[in-house]
């Protein structure tokens, strides 16, 4: 059938439309390409990033606190887009010195979440006082924690030397050479002397250790000596000697009185090593303050300023290296922006002690050998010929 003569103006009408019915359709598809997370508008290819995962910035913020200027960062953390849903695949936590450090039950939650999904505000609970905290427009992460939930930055009591930075041969040789002369009345006169040799000759941790001595050097009493002839690995705080030993190098934790004069041919094996070095210096009970942000702590006592020292916020124990030894108290006052915002009389406790420290560790050793005790006499008396025995034992000092 033929369409009347008003035929264009119908196809003008039809052909608008079509343009009517097509546009809704073309805007509800951009529509759909834009998505909206906690109030931000996540482009499409943001989205498809985030679908991917990324790894974002954590860190540590005081609930209260205005302004991040004070932040640390205490690690990463692994986000994603699941089905519209943002998701915490996993946090990464750092080890810094300076840095605050949380408590024990906050980092339990924290390096135990797995696909954890944040809330429409985008934050997580972890405990009464700790909650995670993501802003989409800054990409990061924060721990925002109550005072409770920060835990308290000690000072090391201890310290292990690591591996060797030498990987050479290398020795050492320590000698004391002695001459002594002797004149009597009756004109004669006796000359005697020795050398003392001591050489440690060293592989990385591998030592072998001579001590021996010569006599009457030059004259027809020359005589010599060996006292110890020893293999000794000392690293990572443990320490294994064998061959001749002393009895010093045979146990180490006290006196051995039960043993005369004699060579001692066994090993040694423990934890009294030089390879761990533990500092006695510091305060037995841990002098500690907190700084609700970065600031000073000044130690006085008597009106006397002791100690100024520098921290982060968060917990930290101060730094008593430098205090007199003895018991007494002192007051620590932090300042912070010039302002002091607490004082606290704490007690120092430095005791004067060679040995491992307070808070070491127990020291023990085990040790065995043969004991080859030299001819003797009792009491100038009778002479008893020299012998071969057993000896075996367990020390230990805590």
């Amino acid at each position: 059938m033929a369409l009347p003569g008003n035929a264009p103006g119908l196809k003008t009408l039809l052909a608008s439309g079509m343009v009517i019915l097509l546009v809704p359709f073309s805007v509800t598809a951009a529509t759909d390409k834009v998505q909206q997370i906690g109030g931000v508008i996540i482009p499409q290819a943001f989205s498809q990033a985030l679908q991917d995962g990324m790894s974002i910035p954590l860190f540590i913020h005081l609930e209260g606190s205005t302004g991040t200027q004070d932040d640390q960062r205490i690690g990463n953390a692994f986000i994603w887009l699941d089905n519209g849903v943002l998701r915490v695949r996993q946090i990464q936590l750092e080890e810094n010195d300076n840095n605050a450090t949380v408590s024990e039950q906050t980092r339990k939650q924290l390096t135990a979440l797995a696909n954890e999904a944040f809330s429409k505000d985008l934050n997580i609970s972890l405990t009464d006082d700790a909650r995670l905290q993501l802003s989409l427009r800054q990409l990061l992460l924060q721990l925002v924690v109550k005072k409770e939930a920060l835990g308290t930055v000690l000072r090391s009591r201890s310290e292990d030397i690591g591996q060797s930075s030498v990987n050479t041969l290398s020795s050492t040789l320590n000698y004391n050479l002695g001459v002594y002369n002797n004149q009597m009345r009756n004109g004669g006169n006796n000359t005697s002397s020795y050398l003392s040799l001591n050489n440690v000759t060293a592989l990385r941790e591998h030592h072998v250790v001579l001590d021996g001595s010569l006599y009457g050097i030059g004259s027809g009493n020359q005589d010599s000596d060996v006292y110890k002839a020893m293999y000794e690995r000392d690293f990572a705080g443990h320490r294994f000697a064998g061959g001749m030993l002393d009895t010093w190098n045979l146990q180490s934790l006290g006196p051995m009185t039960a043993v005369s004069a004699g060579k001692i041919y066994g090993a040694s094996w423990g934890n009294q090593a030089s390879s761990t070095v533990f500092d006695n210096t510091q305060s037995a009970t841990p002098v500690v303050a907190f700084l609700p942000a970065a600031g000073e702590v000044h130690l006085t006592r008597d009106g006397r300023l002791m100690s100024v020292q520098n921290f982060a916020m968060g917990n930290h124990e101060v730094d008593t290296r430098g205090l007199p030894y003895g018991i007494y108290d002192v007051d620590v006052e932090v300042i912070v922006n010039g302002r002091v915002v607490s004082k606290r009389t704490q007690r120092v406790n430095k005791l004067f002690s060679r040995g491992r420290g307070a808070g070491a560790p127990l020291a023990w050793q085990f040790w065995g050998g043969s004991f080859h005790m030299d001819r003797w006499s009792e009491s100038g008396k009778k002479t008893l010929p020299a012998k071969d025995s057993w000896l075996a034992g367990a020390s230990a000092s805590g």
